[in-house]
């Protein structure tokens, strides 16, 4: 079982649309556009969008989330079009598109350098003139200046939910701990620490022009005490 799929069942109230997110994906992307949501997970920010006019695009490797998604968009009257692929199979796609979104952390379970290089070149080569590509991760400059780095613990009726970071030989050990029916279970995944440090110079290598760096969805200027790194990339 997948590191995602032991989570699925749990997926939606640990991970529930961010209204902020939406506003602000919809403050760059116009309302007719084509756009493509990378690592869609279970689709709700996809469906989102779609409903406010958006031609969506969503790739989520998970054939159960991927499932998800389409009889979701059924459910509200939305055309969402869903396809199982990763993130390093977008130059896969034949369509381009007006705007490209990769939230969620989903950027760093890329593994290098290289691995981002490589991803960020197919982006903007998916994207069309004047198109918009926007990332959001979480502050690993935060990460890396603290000594007790850590989220607050989720918990439901039905579930708690814990979530661990530790540096690991340069990388960041991401520990998930879900705990149902009393019994526990726990799951790691490698991450690559992408700071903005790291990534706005990859971005202009990649060809980006225009490239912003906020510290939420908010808006606000981005610091080592950002709860988030968000940064948005013009062609």
């Amino acid at each position: 079982m997948s590191f995602y799929e032991s989570l699925y069942p749990f997926y939606d109230k640990i991970f529930p649309l961010n209204q902020q997110a939406v506003t602000f994906l919809l403050s760059h992307f116009h309302r007719d556009a084509t756009i493509l949501d990378v690592g869609s997970g279970t689709g709700n920010m996809a469906i989102a969008l779609a409903k406010e006019g958006l031609k969506v695009t969503a790739i989520e490797p998970e054939q159960a989330m991927a499932n998800d998604i389409l009889s979701k968009a059924d459910a509200e009257g939305v055309s969402v079009e869903v396809q199982t692929k990763t993130m390093e199979q977008i130059g896969q796609l034949d369509e381009t598109y007006d705007g490209i979104y990769c939230v969620g952390n989903t950027l760093p379970h890329l593994q290098s350098i290289t691995e981002i290089q490589r991803f960020l070149e197919q982006c903007f080569a998916k994207l069309n003139k004047g198109g918009t590509l926007i990332i959001q991760t979480v502050n690993f400059d935060k990460f890396l200046a603290s000594d007790n780095f850590s989220f607050p613990v989720i918990e439901k009726e039905d579930f708690k939910f814990e979530r661990k970071y530790e540096s690991l030989g340069g990388k960041v050990q991401f520990t998930a701990i879900l705990t149902t029916n009393g019994k526990s279970s726990t799951n790691t995944i490698p991450l690559f620490p992408v700071t903005a440090k790291v990534l706005v110079p990859l971005l202009e290598k990649a060809g980006f022009k225009e490239i912003n760096v906020f510290g939420n969805f908010k808006g606000e200027a981005h610091s080592v005490k950002s709860p988030a790194l968000v940064v948005v990339a013009e062609v």
